[in-house]
C-alpha cells in the first residue's frame, strides 16, 4: 500500500505513553499525506497482543505497507523469539521498520534497525541519584518477570547511581505490584525506604498494594517510576517520575521511517530524547 505506514503498539495495554504516541504518528501520517494501518494488539494478557502483533505484522506484509514503526513485545518469556519471526516477516517482505522504546535484542546489543526513545540507564541513574540525596538508604526496583529491555536498563541505572554512594542499598524485587504476600514478605526482610518501578502504572499499583500494609508514602516509603502521562499527577501524593517526550518520540520516529524510505542504505540510528525527571510530593519525605 503505498505511502501507508503500519503501527504496532503492544505496550498500550500497559504503559500510557503509548496512547500519545499512536497520537502523535496518527497527525504526522496526516500532515504528511501518509495513510496509518494499526490493530487491537492491546489485551492486557501479555500472550494476546503478541499473537496479534504477529497477525498485523503478516497483514502488514500482505498489504505492501510502505514501512512499519514496531514497540517490541515483552513480559513473554519467548518475547525475543516472537520479535525475531515478525521482523523476519518485514525483512522478507523489504519493509523497513522504525523501533520505539525498546531494540528487538537485549542489551548491550544492537539491531540493525533505527531505535527512538530514551536513555532509560541514565534515566534510572538521575531517579537513583536522586533517591540517595533526599536520604533514602534501602532503594529496591520492583521489575515485572521479563520486562522489557528498557526496564532493565532503568534498574541498571538506579544500581549504577547508588553503587557510587556510600552506605545506600540497592534491591530488586521480581514480582507483581498487586502480590500484596510478597511485597509483604520483601519489607520484613529488607526493609526498604524507596521502590522504582518501570512505569508510573506499576507504581500505581503498588501505592495501593502499601496502602493495604499500611505503609505511609512518602513518609514512611518513597515512590518513583517512569513516564510522567497522567496517572503521576493524580496519584496521592503525586508522583516523582521521569517524563516520556511522547510527542517528541512520535515526531522522532515518523522522521526516521520516511528517512528510512528515501536512504534504505543509512547506517542504523540509536535517536535517544531527552527526558528530564520531575520530582513532586512521592519523594520528599
Amino acid at each position: 500500500t503505498e505511502r501507508t505506514i503500519g503501527l504496532i503498539l503492544p505496550g498500550v495495554a500497559y504503559s500510557e505513553i503509548f496512547l500519545p504516541v499512536m497520537s502523535g504518528l496518527s497527525r504526522r501520517c496526516q500532515e504528511a499525506g501518509y495513510g496509518l494501518l494499526f490493530g487491537d494488539a492491546y489485551s492486557n494478557d501479555p500472550v494476546n497482543p503478541a499473537a496479534q502483533a504477529k497477525a498485523l505484522a503478516e497483514d502488514f506484509a500482505r498489504k505492501r505497507v510502505s514501512g512499519v514503526i514496531f514497540q517490541p513485545i515483552s513480559l513473554l518469556g519467548n518475547g525475543q523469539e516472537l520479535n525475531a519471526e515478525i521482523m523476519s516477516i518485514f525483512n522478507a517482505a523489504k519493509i523497513p521498520v522504525v523501533l520505539i522504546d525498546n531494540d528487538v535484542v537485549m542489551p548491550p546489543d544492537r539491531s540493525r534497525y533505527d531505535l527512538v526513545g530514551i536513555n532509560n540507564f541514565e534515566a534510572g541513574r538521575r531517579i537513583g541519584a536522586h533517591l540517595a540525596a533526599v536520604g533514602a538508604k534501602r532503594i529496591c526496583f520492583l521489575v515485572h518477570a521479563h520486562c522489557a529491555a528498557s526496564v532493565r536498563l532503568r534498574c541498571d541505572g538506579v544500581i549504577s547511581a547508588v553503587r557510587e554512594v556510600r552506605r545506600v542499598k540497592v534491591f530488586v524485587l521480581d514480582a507483581e505490584p498487586d502480590d500484596t504476600s510478597s511485597v509483604r514478605k520483601f519489607m520484613a526482610q529488607a526493609k526498604p525506604d524507596a521502590f522504582v518501578c518501570g512505569n508510573d502504572k506499576t507504581t500505581a499499583q503498588l501505592r495501593q498494594t502499601l496502602a493495604r500494609l499500611g505503609r505511609k508514602v512518602p513518609e514512611e516509603i518513597m515512590l518513583a517510576g517512569f513516564d510522567d502521562v497522567q496517572i503521576a499527577s493524580v496519584m496521592t501524593p503525586q508522583l516523582t517520575t521521569i517524563r516520556q517526550p511522547c510527542d517528541g518520540i512520535a515526531e522522532a520516529a515518523f522522521a526516521a521511517l520516511v528517512e528510512r524510505l528515501r536512504n534504505p542504505s543509512l547506517h542504523p540510528r540509536e535517536i535517544l530524547l531527552p527526558a528530564p525527571l520531575i520530582i513532586r510530593e512521592s519523594t520528599r519525605g
